[in-house]
């Protein structure tokens, strides 16, 4: 069961009218898991950074050279996290130690409001860069 909270009162009415069924299942010796956290981003974020970046990627280089979409993305998001979540990521060899891979950082995870900031950095990069959106 997935429920959407919006109000403290939204919420105590929902914990109220299931805590019967919680108690008499752990009673009964069932085991339970119960997931409470915040909104996942939505579709509508995904399109409009995904949009953001492909602008990026079409007018922006780094390091001499033009990058996809799929590329920038990581840089970006590497960029973004480093600086208003302060989340390192973590570099390490691959498994045939014949180069390097970059682990942990990906959209996949944001919330609704992480995708947000992402979206509003994503501007203020886009405009300190010289970018066209």
């Amino acid at each position: 069961m997935i429920l959407n909270l919006t109000s403290t009162e939204q919420a105590k009415t929902i914990i109220r009218h299931n805590w019967e069924k919680i108690t008499k299942a752990l009673d009964a010796g069932k085991h339970l898991t119960m997931e409470i956290k915040l909104k996942s981003k939505t579709r509508e974020q995904e399109e409009k950074y995904h949009a953001m970046i492909n602008d990026i990627a079409k007018q922006a280089q780094h390091l001499g050279a033009k990058w996809s979409s799929e590329d920038w993305k990581r840089l970006l998001v590497d960029k973004f996290l480093r600086e208003a979540e302060d989340i390192q990521s973590k570099i390490v060899p691959n498994l045939d130690g014949s180069g390097i891979v970059q682990l942990g950082l990906q959209t996949r995870n944001f919330t609704k409001e992480q995708a947000n900031e992402f979206i509003e950095w994503l501007y203020s990069w886009a405009a300190n860069n010289g970018i066209n959106l």
